[in-house]
């Protein structure tokens, strides 16, 4: 399957690189990484993301490259590959653009369920660690002495994000295995990357997450936490969406939850995050509410208030649970 891949990937001249809308630390290093296993075969790729990279990833090499889509850019390439993200709506502003064209159509991704009939190549695993992981075997499969400094910190960053820091049910021997190959061909330091990524938070964003923590309330025999975050709390705190980065996380050390939910009140919409310990298919759960994900991590949309939101999310996990 990666040999196949690979050479399907070596034929294009100019192929666009673009992840989800909203990306995040596994979209943005497998994009990056990707684009320069492209450059090493003399292949120049556009990358395109609707959104910015989030604040923590803008020490990546490369990013800078990165730039909205436009479909006159888009015009210019002569295949599409997708990252991180199975389906053409997940990709933002340019989605009928994307499955309304004649190009080609490639994808690598690790969530369930790919759209059947719309890609003309697929490297894909849902049992994979991390999209980031899927591209070191492309690596792996055409050299990974080829892996720099620039592309180790791309992949480590991709993957220790996505795993959660490597506690996620999805880590195996092999998730070590790529981390470990990754780290000595790169010749990089997983210390620094860490750091770079969760240390550097500022007093205003430890505010927020302290009035998100305090709201915390617990639902099904307290196997389920919710917390919400208000554009009031944001403004209040000086923040943005970028600094919500992880606070889903926090309430899966509460004794006996099983599912935390994050839910982030938009001018339009509210934004949900979703993780579990393995109890609730989480990824069914996101699929009622327009999103999608991973059994354990998943995200989705609701058109609002919060307080229906709740007793929606409640009442669809409560179901599972039971």
């Amino acid at each position: 399957m990666v040999k196949k891949f690979a050479e399907a990937l070596a034929k294009l001249k100019k192929p666009a690189l673009i992840s989800h809308i909203g990306p995040d630390g596994d979209a943005i290093g497998s994009q990056l990484a990707l684009y320069f296993w492209f450059q090493d075969r003399g292949i120049e790729p556009m990358m395109f993301n609707d959104d910015p990279v989030p604040d923590n990833l803008t020490w990546l090499a490369g990013q800078e490259k990165i730039r909205e889509p436009e479909k006159e850019l888009l015009d210019q390439c002569d295949a599409i590959l997708f990252v991180d993200g199975n389906d053409p709506s997940r990709f933002g502003k340019m989605a009928e653009y994307f499955s309304n064209t004649n190009k080609p159509l490639y994808l690598i991704d690790h969530h369930l369920d790919p759209p059947e009939g719309i890609f003309s190549e697929m490297l894909w695993d849902s049992s994979a660690s991390s999209t980031a992981y899927l591209v070191y075997t492309l690596f792996a499969e055409t050299g990974p002495e080829s892996i720099s400094r620039e592309i180790g910190e791309a992949l480590y960053a991709g993957i220790v994000t996505d795993t959660g820091s490597f506690r996620f049910d999805t880590v195996t021997d092999d998730t070590h295995f790529a981390v470990g190959n990754i780290i000595r061909y790169g010749g990089i330091k997983p210390s620094e990357i860490y750091s770079r990524i969760y240390d550097d938070r500022t007093l205003s964003e430890y505010h927020l997450l302290g009035t998100v923590l305090k709201g915390i309330r617990l639902f099904c025999d307290e196997k389920v936490a919710v917390m919400e975050v208000t554009e009031k709390m944001m403004s209040e705190n000086g923040c943005s969406k970028d600094d919500l980065e992880g606070f889903v996380n926090y309430p899966l050390s509460i004794r006996g939850v099983a599912v935390s939910v994050l839910l982030y009140e938009r001018e339009d919409r509210v934004k949900i995050s979703l993780r579990g310990k393995s109890l609730v298919d989480l990824n069914q759960v996101a699929r009622k509410f327009n999103g999608g994900g991973h059994f354990n991590a998943s995200g989705a949309w609701h058109p609002g208030p919060v307080e229906k939101a709740v007793k929606e999310l409640v009442a669809e996990i409560s179901e599972l649970l039971s």
